[in-house]
């Protein structure tokens, strides 16, 4: 069991979550009571309740089952969805950390387990949590896929870049670890390369979205307006709503003179995403009132 190999350093928050919620310490039933019409009843709110989408309804028979069957992997996945579907990741994280240490197969829990605590703003501990997820099936070029990107995340361009080649070096064709080269490439000025990568992509998946996001910043970075354009449209068409793709698109809008589309892409991608407000501030005053 994973529990027994590794030492997982909780936030103080999500320690008090998990014990509150194993403990029952909200007024839950007894398990000793969970027996019969108890149990009966409480499978089938939650399961109804959980098929219909109605999650918060699904919410209080799911902790009682959680609470009377403590080993019952099947309740413990079920609250974390339920957590997962309310917006609550804190408690989200701590049922999943349930399932890894009542699983007989702790990946189970990944990567959604690391996702909640990104979603919890505890990345240090999500990062923690992708190198537990990577270490349980050594191998699995998704889990250490997942691992390299959280290491890019939080700005470990060295480590990120280690963790992409070892993928590679596993699956020569896994196209998002081909893809996180072509972003670090990207960040580091070497537009050249990082477009040459994103194009090996694209060879293989010509609708990949995040692809055509790299090929068309690189092309842009280039001075290659028109095909730059180009793969952004196209990106923009499968993704109407990725503030990265809208940016990336008002920039270029920018440079061929159209600069109220580029307003109107930069708006839009700031009311989708507000937090980019502070990144694209120079661009709304660049282009107001179509100057």
């Amino acid at each position: 069991m994973l529990k027994a190999q590794t030492v997982r350093p909780l936030g103080a928050l999500l320690v008090l979550l998990l014990y509150a919620w194993v403990l029952g310490s909200r007024g839950g039933a007894d398990p000793a009571d969970a027996t019969g019409s108890s149990a009966d009843r409480w499978l089938s709110a939650s399961g109804e309740a959980f098929a219909a989408a109605r999650f918060p309804d699904a919410l209080p028979p799911t902790i009682e089952l959680t609470r009377a069957f403590p080993n019952q992997q099947v309740y413990a996945e079920r609250l974390a969805l339920i957590y997962q579907h309310l917006g609550r990741p804190a408690e989200e994280a701590a049922a999943w950390e349930r399932v890894v240490d009542i699983s007989p197969t702790p990946i189970d829990a990944c990567p959604a387990l690391p996702d909640a605590y990104v979603r919890a703003g505890l990345p240090d501990v999500a990062l923690k949590a992708f190198e537990r997820c990577a270490a349980i099936d050594a191998g699995n070029t998704d889990m250490l896929f997942y691992l390299a990107r959280a290491h890019e995340r939080a700005g470990h361009a060295d480590v990120a870049a280690a963790g992409y080649r070892e993928v590679i070096g596993l699956d020569p064709r896994h196209s998002d670890s081909l893809l996180g080269l072509a972003r670090l490439d990207l960040r580091a000025g070497r537009a050249a390369a990082a477009r040459q990568a994103a194009g090996a992509v694209l060879e293989l998946h010509p609708d990949h979205g995040d692809a055509l996001l790299v090929a068309g910043t690189s092309a842009q970075r280039l001075g290659r307006t028109a095909e730059a354009r180009q793969y952004l449209e196209r990106a923009l068409a499968l993704t109407p709503d990725s503030a990265d793709v809208l940016s990336a698109l008002g920039i270029v809008d920018f440079d061929s003179g159209r600069v109220a589309d580029a307003r109107r892409h930069f708006q839009r991608a700031v009311q989708i995403d507000p937090a980019r407000r502070g990144d694209l501030a120079a661009w709304l005053a660049r282009t107001e009132g179509g100057r």
